[in-house]
């Protein structure tokens, strides 16, 4: 474990942040005592309240169990239930590596296809009027890299709200997290819009016909090719610091 001392001026937010990355990434293993609140306030340099709440957050993402008398110990990160804690790891260059990538993107591309099958079957004409509108917006500026990667978190989006399904469109909403986070790399000037404009086309087809089959076959088709991409360029994600450099942070 290896804890920096913190400015007077941060508070709840920096401990939790410090000791949930450290617990993610595998730097403090399952089974571990953490220190006592008089300990972790004199290394981080924080009152004791602050590291009371630090740790009722940590205990809220199961990823601490707290036992009276003894202390607070770390848990199995994937024993926990907590749909905020992907998002956490999305956000933390730490703990989101090579291997842990490459995990997100599969888990992506086998949810994104049940529920581009599921919008197909669910999607109101109020849903298709607003597809419709952004493939015709996506006509209009999809050369321009900053505008492709907004009309496809838009339409992301609107196909997990079409689903009519709320777990579906929380996931795809940390889908879309993910996507903007690796926008940079993907949506660039040697992007093939057209490519993406004649598939979103052909998805928004399938969509309006209740073809569920073909939609995801598109769908299938464009994940993959993106991956590709993606994957291609994790070199520059780890300089730029977007994801580390350690091989096995995946739990």
């Amino acid at each position: 474990m290896q804890l920096e001392p913190l400015a007077s001026n941060r508070r709840v937010d920096d401990v939790f942040e410090q000791l949930r990355s450290q617990i993610v990434s595998g730097a403090i293993l399952p089974g571990c005592r953490l220190p006592t609140e008089r300990e972790l306030a004199g290394t981080l340099g924080v009152n004791r309240g602050s590291i009371r709440e630090a740790l009722k957050r940590l205990e809220f993402l199961e990823l601490i169990e707290v036992r009276h008398g003894q202390g607070a110990f770390v848990q199995e990160v994937a024993s926990s239930s907590a749909l905020q804690l992907v998002d956490a790891i999305l956000r933390d260059p730490a703990v989101v590596t090579r291997a842990l990538l490459e995990q997100l993107l599969e888990f992506r591309r086998r949810v994104s296809l049940d529920v581009v099958e599921l919008a197909a079957t669910h999607r109101s004409e109020d849903q298709l009027a607003r597809a419709r509108a952004l493939l015709d917006r996506e006509e209009r500026e999809g050369a321009e890299p900053e505008r492709a990667l907004e009309i496809d978190l838009l339409w992301n989006s609107l196909i997990g709200e079409a689903t009519g399904n709320l777990l579906y469109q929380l996931v795809t909403n940390l889908f879309t997290k993910l996507i903007a986070r690796l926008g940079p790399l993907y949506y660039n000037e040697s992007r093939d819009h057209r490519r993406s404009i004649v598939n979103h086309r052909a998805a928004l087809a399938a969509i309006e016909a209740r073809d569920g089959a073909r939609a995801r076959t598109v769908v299938e088709e464009m994940l993959q090719y993106s991956e590709e991409a993606i994957l291609r360029g994790i070199g520059k994600l780890e300089e730029a610091g977007v994801i580390g450099r350690r091989g096995g942070a995946s739990r």
